[in-house]
């Protein structure tokens, strides 16, 4: 095994304690009020506990504007091989000898994006890798909370009395339904890109006073 799965738990990281007491927004809050961080990891598999995170990309939306100058992506040093999971995600070792460390990655996004609610597609699992992640890093891990497009879809075509295939709940078969562009597949940025502007669509089309709240009840 890898000498890092073997370091003894850190004591808790100041930058953990921090993003967990900044205040998060009421659900009374108006959607238009509230800054988003949309987010999508690439990975090696689907099992937290021994798949990596590969690459990362996230973007802010801030009084429901993508603030795209502000997106970022970021691919992300693996401590194993990437083995099949790159006829996904496209990328491969040598590649990631150039990104960043996992840590880093981590680290970037408590410091910058307190108070910031998470959303992402299938955010389940995105949720899942972050949380293992920052406790290897910190030794202990926020309370993730995100809101999930996909669940917001799935409800959404519900209520309509739609049978509902799993490849309905795709990104781009989402798009798709609301009229947006294809995103090109697993590619951090670009899905998170694209999961930013479903969101948006999603909001518009329930209520354009809606509040938090009400979101994240269609988000469960």
């Amino acid at each position: 095994m890898f000498g890092w799965f073997k370091n003894p738990p850190m004591p808790i990281n100041e930058i953990v304690r921090s993003y967990d007491s900044t205040p998060m927004p009421s659900p009374k809050t108006p959607v238009s009020e509230v800054n988003f961080l949309v987010l999508d990891l690439e990975l090696t598999g689907l099992d937290p506990k021994k798949d990596h995170i590969v690459s990362a990309g996230w973007v802010p939306i801030r009084q429901q504007e993508i603030m795209l100058g502000d997106s970022a992506h970021y691919l992300v040093k693996s401590p194993i091989g990437v083995g099949q999971s790159a006829v996904i995600h496209g990328l491969h070792d040598h590649q990631l000898l150039k990104g960043i460390e996992l840590c880093e990655l981590v680290q970037g996004l408590l410091s910058q994006y307190p108070g910031y609610v998470l959303v992402a597609h299938h955010a389940q699992m995105d949720l899942a890798f972050l949380t293992v992640a920052a406790e290897r890093c910190f030794g202990r891990s926020p309370k993730f909370k995100a809101i999930d497009t996909l669940k917001i879809e799935w409800q959404r075509l519900h209520n309509k009395g739609k049978v509902l295939t799993k490849d309905m709940l795709r990104l781009n078969s989402c798009l798709a339904r609301h009229k947006l562009p294809e995103a090109p597949q697993h590619h951090a940025l670009a899905d998170a890109f694209a999961c930013a502007q479903l969101l948006l669509s999603q909001i518009r089309q329930h209520s354009s006073s809606m509040t938090l709240g009400e979101l994240q009840s269609l988000s469960r």
